[in-house]
């Protein structure tokens, strides 16, 4: 049973689909009531949000590793912070945490339409995101196993994802995929009432997804800087398939760069956030999982 879920924006500060949705909230807490769970709903960095930047010092979605929450000697404001919120929601890894199940809100510059970025698996988990597929069939799937393990906002919870919306410029709102985010929320809210009645849901055990396999970096010269930008054929191609011999990159030189290796999924193309990361795009497969009814 679910006795307390979190919404989180404003992780990145300058992601203004969920700062602004939970400044709604806060507005009107009553959209979000329902008959026997509560929801705290909270802007997780609020000083990266008044200065519309991603973070301060280094990314807060990459700062809940649990070596670092128990490391004093980190100083910066997002590894302070996280220890805040790690006793807020957390904490991570107990058996009694004071939140069940996190959703963490993020856009992207990539296309990906409406879509949801697991790291924190459980069964629970898996079944509210099986709901939500029923209850939005665009809504795509996307088991991260990126560049860090373990380290998300929605780790400190034992349930919990991120959910992305794209393509969205930084530091500005767009209306469809606000109203389609709010609505995945209310989706996700109105699944744990039902779940905590105990109500048998009638979803497909199998449920597709795209399963993380490697990141793609820029081609890049001696000093780090890139020497190409993702080709006009590959862009806004999130979740569609490349192929051996299709291109990928254009050189500034004008030369093309074409894919060599096993058919995958392109995923985050062309991430602004993801260039001081190392990778122009997530390469998944795309797989069928069975899901505990």
């Amino acid at each position: 049973m679910i006795k307390k879920l979190a919404i989180t924006g404003g992780t990145h500060g300058n992601e203004l689909t969920g700062v602004y949705l939970v400044k709604k909230w806060k507005r009107y807490p009553e959209l979000l009531k329902r008959r026997n769970f509560k929801t705290l709903c909270l802007h997780t960095n609020e000083q990266s949000i008044k200065e519309v930047r991603r973070y301060i010092d280094q990314d807060l979605n990459r700062s809940f590793k649990s070596r670092d929450l128990s490391d004093e000697s980190l100083e910066t404001h997002e590894a302070k912070l996280a220890k805040k919120l790690n006793a807020l929601l957390g904490p991570k890894g107990s058996d009694t945490p004071n939140v069940d199940f996190i959703v963490d809100l993020h856009t992207t510059t990539a296309n990906m339409g409406l879509s949801i970025v697991v790291s924190n698996e459980s069964a629970l988990t898996w079944k509210a995101i099986a709901y939500l597929c029923q209850m939005e069939p665009a809504l795509k799937v996307y088991r991260w196993q990126g560049d860090e393990e373990g380290a998300f906002v929605d780790s400190m919870a034992p349930h919990g994802f991120a959910i992305e919306v794209g393509a969205v410029p930084q530091g500005v709102l767009r209306a469809d995929l606000f109203l389609q985010t709010e609505a995945l929320i209310y989706h996700l809210l109105d699944f744990f009432e039902k779940f905590n009645e105990g109500e048998h849901f009638t979803y497909d055990k199998r449920l597709e997804i795209y399963d993380h396999q490697k990141l793609v970096d820029y081609p890049r010269d001696s000093e780090g800087d890139i020497t190409a930008m993702v080709h006009e054929k590959r862009q806004d191609k999130d979740f569609t398939l490349i192929t051996s011999g299709e291109p990928i990159f254009l050189m500034l030189s004008g030369e093309t760069v074409c894919y060599e290796g096993e058919p995958y999924y392109t995923i985050f193309i062309n991430e602004a956030a993801y260039y001081e990361k190392g990778f122009a795009m997530c390469l998944a497969k795309k797989v069928q999982i069975e899901i505990e009814i």
